[in-house]
């Protein structure tokens, strides 16, 4: 169990708030990994530990820490996903094939729609047919 002051310390963080706010950031996460201590002090279990570990990864990336922790969602609930899955067809709980991948190619077939709208737009303006802004009426 960490307590916060650990988790400044082993995260390299600057104060108690920054470990406080990465806490609260994927708190839903760390359901079953918060407890509290003597004097009602907040103790992290080491799978909390390991998830504020990939939070802080994340933010160091470039991620904002809303990101970073959408992210961690993300990626636990496609883990559930394919957990279900993979257990309803093979009965085993192996579930760590293609979890990014999976969300890289969600990404990209956003990205080409999102793309394929903005081109049919810019045709409908360039061809005059779009209708016009609310200040031209």
């Amino acid at each position: 169990m960490y307590t916060i002051a650990q988790i400044v310390e082993l995260l390299g963080l600057s104060s108690e708030n920054q470990a406080r706010n990465r806490i609260e950031a994927i708190r839903d996460l760390l359901t079953g990994a918060l407890r509290r201590g003597r004097n009602n002090q907040l103790l992290v279990t080491e799978g909390g530990m390991e998830l504020l570990r990939a939070l802080h990864a994340l933010c160091e990336s470039g991620h904002t820490l809303k990101e970073a922790g959408d992210l961690l969602r993300y990626k636990a609930d496609h883990n559930d996903t394919m957990l279900a899955s993979h257990k309803h067809h093979t009965g085993s709980s192996r579930t760590e094939q293609g979890g990014w991948e999976v969300l890289i190619d969600h990404l990209r077939h956003q990205l080409r729609s999102l793309e394929a709208r903005v081109a049919a737009l810019e045709h409908r303006v360039a061809v005059g047919t779009g209708s016009l802004p609310w200040w031209q009426r």
